[in-house]
């Protein structure tokens, strides 16, 4: 657990630095890009990660500002987008854990201007959008 709470404290810390550029870059038209079938705003591209297993994940901020997510199978084929729901005016960014591939935070710049932050357990499930642990430090997920 204090492993667990070292890292999410790093992933926050990184979040939280990473905002200062993202806050003070000029606002950029909407263009929408096409992968896989599903609309995206360009601007903010595809964030991709690789699993233990090979799969291969992407995370765009579609046309909503929704996060979605779409992942590979090992015939190559791919699921299809699914919406992880929030409202983001961010790019999204991946941490990883250490000791597998398959623990890790997403996390993108919410409505409100703050990081939030979703948390995948080895086993592929999803804790629901959590605000930074620098704004909600006794969140449920926080150190």
């Amino acid at each position: 657990m204090r492993t667990f709470r070292s890292a999410l404290t790093a992933v926050a810390a990184l979040a939280a630095f990473a905002g200062v550029g993202v806050a003070a870059a000029p606002a950029q038209a909407a263009t929408n890009c096409t992968d896989k079938g599903h609309k995206y705003l360009c601007q903010y591209g595809i964030t991709t990660t690789q699993l233990d297993n090979g799969t291969t994940e992407e995370f765009v901020v579609g046309t909503d500002h929704a996060v979605w997510t779409n992942w590979s199978y090992p015939d190559g084929s791919w699921n299809g987008w699914v919406s992880m729901a929030g409202w983001v005016q961010s790019p999204v960014y991946i941490g990883h854990f250490p000791g597998s591939l398959d623990y890790f935070t997403i996390d993108a710049v919410g409505s409100d201007g703050n990081y939030w932050f979703r948390l995948r357990s080895t086993n592929g499930s999803w804790s629901p959008w959590q605000v930074s642990c620098n704004v909600s430090p006794n969140a449920p997920l926080c150190p």
